[in-house]
């Protein structure tokens, strides 16, 4: 499968991402836990789990991302299962290689091992739950046993997913450089008045503020390219924009392409509006369009985050056979 993605790469083939993970998850019926998110449902929803997979795949993604995203052992502590850390990752694992071989046995698909440097939340907020914080050095060791885990298991390559800070995101890109697998990185921004990106900013900024813990802790504001330029060291094989806005993707998109020159992924976020009351929810055929242009604008893996569903990939999918080839 490397070899194959190699040469999509290479060839500057496009590259169809599946949808979101963890809100579809839970759009299907599995229950959230309030601490630690969708990573307990591999464990407690695995036919749910299975089924987004093999949707996405039929919708016609080539990669799909484990339900991995929220299960360092910082954050599955906060739901009572530190313990359970290395076969909830594996189960992870399995649950999308079964998705493949009940409905792609024959078309290659990849499977990416999703890691995130999120922290257990605060039962009913956003706000991390300061009880469980590691120190960087025990937090470093819960990536190193993530990524290890998901290696082993079977996949393909490492997906760093919301990459918004410099120190963190290091630990966690370190340890999956160690893997010796491709690793693809994916940062997120937020859109500035002005109209340039920034660094994603904390919840404050991106979640209303009932879901907001009185003492959590707010982030500088730091400029989206200092972010880029601190990922290029590690020499991902991919990077990209995800879990931003379509508009902060289209700002965030334009700094990427002045700063790197490797494959270029995008999957945007699409309920950010609708947490904020802004906008309703962006429809299948309105995000399919969008992709259409970044696709001709240079991006090469493609696909949806948080709030996209089925739907929005298998618009987007019917939107991509006319740029296909092209290339900035």
């Amino acid at each position: 499968m490397d070899m194959i993605l190699d040469n999509k790469l290479s060839n500057k083939e496009i590259i169809v991402l599946d949808g979101a993970i963890g809100t579809e998850i839970a759009r299907l019926g599995a229950a959230m836990n309030s601490s630690a998110w969708c990573g307990v449902a591999n464990k407690t929803h695995a036919d749910i789990v299975r089924q987004v997979h093999e949707d996405y795949i039929r919708a016609g993604a080539d990669v799909v991302t484990t339900n991995t995203f929220s299960t360092s052992r910082h954050v599955l502590a906060s739901a009572g299962l530190a313990d359970e850390t290395v076969s909830i990752n594996a189960m992870a694992v399995e649950l999308a290689l079964k998705a493949v071989g009940n409905v792609s046995p024959e078309r290659p698909i990849a499977i990416a091992g999703s890691m995130s440097n999120m922290l257990a939340w605060i039962p009913g907020t956003d706000s991390p739950d300061l009880r469980f914080l590691p120190t960087p050095e025990e937090e470093f060791n819960n990536y190193q046993e993530v990524a290890q885990t998901l290696a082993k298991s079977g996949v393909d390559l490492i997906l760093l997913e919301m990459m918004t800070d410099i120190d963190r995101s290091n630990l966690a890109i370190s340890a999956a450089v160690e893997t010796g697998l491709p690793v693809w990185i994916g940062t997120s921004c937020t859109l500035r008045d002005d109209g340039s990106a920034s660094v994603w900013k904390n919840q404050h900024y991106e979640e209303p503020a009932t879901q907001i813990s009185p003492d959590h802790p707010k982030s500088e504001e730091k400029s989206y390219d200092t972010l880029i330029e601190a990922m290029l060291p590690f020499q991902p094989q991919v990077m990209g924009v995800m879990h931003s806005t379509i508009e902060a993707t289209n700002a965030g998109l334009q700094t990427l392409f002045e700063h790197w020159q490797g494959p270029v992924m995008a999957y945007p976020e699409t309920s950010s509006e609708v947490r904020k009351g802004i906008s309703d929810k962006i429809e299948p055929a309105i995000f399919a369009a969008h992709c259409h242009n970044w696709v001709e604008s240079g991006v090469q893996i493609i696909g949806g985050c948080c709030g996209t569903t089925i739907e929005h990939i298998r618009a987007m999918v019917n939107e991509l056979p006319d740029v296909i080839g092209i290339r900035r």
